[in-house]
């Protein structure tokens, strides 16, 4: 039997309408009518009730859903391996911050010093970042905040200094808060220094967002040291025209890398052996 009969029939049992399942799997309707006739004659019962303006699916149909789901399932699964068999495959996740201050500016060399692996990349919470390790739906992960686990290996790479940022205000006497979501520690060292951050006008985790209402508008913010070799350029003359001081000694943002200490995936190391020699001192 072709695998092709149980997704129409599938497409058929989610639609109720045989129109509606050609159409989404671009097929005549007769082609889809034709596949339900041979499955139903394979199985040898009515998998659908054919009424005028309605299709109903019979008790046999409903019985036969999961089963086509899981076939479906495992042959979608058995396609992907086999896809993924020509080269190595990694999936690495990032906090916000982690991304920019180190990711953001390694990721092309690395891509281009490993240009027969098939990276995947995603932004996470901490919490999401902890539950993907435990899954091994990723292999690694960069985070603003330790990785609390007895299974994880947690290892700070850098902290990057932070400054207090005043945009050139010179006719307005309204400064505007805005306090980035570095991380927990930072973030606490920064409150009891200017506890007014703790009602600022606007609270976010994106440099981005952050420096758009910062150029539009007299704000008060706090970002990295603008010679930190790990600053993105874009970000270096966004904020050239601001005031900077540095903040009091220890307030920076910790980048941690976090693995399983029970690694699976035999290609990480390399990649993670190059992420930090790429770490200057």
């Amino acid at each position: 039997m072709d695998i092709r009969f149980l997704t129409t029939f599938l497409e058929v049992a989610e639609t109720r309408h045989f129109g509606r399942a050609a159409e989404n799997l671009y097929l005549t309707q007769s082609a889809v009518s034709a596949r339900i006739k041979l499955l139903e004659e394979y199985f040898n019962t009515a998998l659908f009730i054919r009424n005028r303006n309605s299709i109903q699916i019979t008790p046999a149909g409903e019985k036969l859903i999961p089963y086509a789901q899981e076939l479906s399932d495992t042959i979608a699964k058995a396609r992907k391996s086999l896809a993924e068999e020509e080269c190595q495959h990694i999936s690495c996740g990032s906090t916000q911050s982690a991304y920019l201050l180190f990711l953001s500016t390694l990721l092309p060399s690395m891509l281009s010093q490993f240009n027969s692996v098939s990276f995947r990349h995603e932004i996470a919470t901490i919490e999401q970042i902890t539950r993907q390790l435990h899954e091994h739906s990723i292999d690694f992960a960069l985070t603003s905040s330790q990785v609390k686990s007895d299974d994880i290996e947690s290892t700070l790479l850098f902290e990057v200094p932070l400054c207090i940022y005043l945009t050139n205000s010179p006719t307005s006497e309204v400064i505007n808060d805005i306090n980035i979501e570095w991380s927990a520690s930072a973030n606490e060292k920064i409150a009891k220094k200017y506890p007014e951050l703790r009602k600022a006008k606007l609270r976010t985790s994106s440099i981005d967002v952050a420096l758009t209402v910062a150029k539009a508008e007299p704000s008060r913010l706090v970002l990295p040291v603008k010679t930190h070799p790990f600053l993105d350029d874009n970000l270096k003359q966004s904020i050239a025209s601001f005031d900077a001081n540095e903040l009091p000694q220890g307030i920076s943002v910790p980048v941690y890398l976090n693995q399983l200490k029970n690694q699976s995936n035999s290609g990480v190391e390399d990649v993670l052996v190059f992420m930090k020699k790429a770490v200057k001192p």
